[in-house]
């Protein structure tokens, strides 16, 4: 991770944290807590590992004084971290009441650990820079947050967004990485399993093909209209009419009704591990 503040403007962005924290004499416990977020963030930020959202940006900007400078440059390091095409789905990510995600490929990038994203990240032709890869990965780690949420809330409480993830088989059994960072992963898969507001199912390799033919795809459930979301090479399709994400809707119903339940699936990412 390259924390050289001329690097880019997520670097500037994490030092500019990083001085006046240091300048008002604060830790990142002290900072956390008066703009309200935990000390894990404060670190993750100043460290490069998470993007800043606008929210971190104007609190900080209270807690040091300083105008509204971290809320502007928040806003240069998203047009320059996030591409252009891409920020409809982290927009709408983060208002979504439900996330239906289906994935033949890979481990989806919302329940991906660091190591495995930064393997995936280099998979990418042409070749990205290590520091396209830092912002890859940061741009990941901090769409995650947006299931973290549910983490302190009662068990009964309605839990927004929630994620329903189904994967074929075979992706427990591409190694990305090489065999340890799987190994973390399937651990890490397990763990998320067992969240109240995430549902993994897994298409079994011997169910043959499905209604989706290995298409990947991502339905995102708000109270506006159902947004479908479909990524190529080095771009993506936002589907909105009616009729043409209803097909998606449907497919996804068939996936899940195909799909083994949560128990087996659980099972399987076990014995996956072994």
């Amino acid at each position: 991770m390259n924390l050289d503040p001329s690097s880019s403007p997520l670097a500037f962005f994490a030092a500019e944290v990083k001085r006046l924290r240091s300048s008002t004499g604060m830790t990142q416990e002290q900072l956390a807590n008066d703009i309200n977020y935990a000390p894990s963030t404060v670190a993750a930020i100043e460290t490069c590992r998470l993007l800043p959202s606008e929210e971190f940006a104007e609190n900080c900007d209270k807690t040091f004084g300083t105008d509204g400078h971290l809320a502007r440059l928040q806003k240069l390091v998203d047009q320059t971290s996030v591409l252009p095409w891409f920020r409809d789905l982290v927009k709408v990510e983060r208002s979504a009441d439900e996330m239906r995600v289906y994935e033949p490929y890979q481990i989806p990038a919302l329940l991906q650990t660091e190591k495995y994203m930064r393997a995936a990240a280099c998979a990418n032709r042409p070749m990205l820079s290590d520091g396209d890869i830092d912002r890859a990965v940061a741009l990941r780690m901090t769409r995650q947050e947006v299931l973290d949420q549910g983490d302190a809330l009662p068990v009964n409480y309605a839990i927004k967004p929630r994620l329903w993830v189904i994967m074929d088989e075979s992706v427990l059994y591409r190694v990305v990485g090489g065999p340890e960072i799987m190994r973390e992963q399937l651990g890490h898969l397990g763990v998320l399993a067992k969240r109240p507001n995430i549902t993994m199912q897994i298409v079994a390799n011997d169910q043959g093909l499905t209604c989706a033919f290995g298409r990947a795809f991502v339905l995102l459930i708000s109270k506006a209209e159902p947004l479908i979301y479909l990524e190529d090479l080095g771009s993506a399709r936002y589907v909105r009419k009616t009729d043409e994400a209803s097909q998606y809707v449907m497919a996804f119903d068939h996936l899940r009704a195909t799909a083994l339940d949560e128990e087996k699936t659980l099972n399987l990412i076990r014995d996956a591990i072994k």
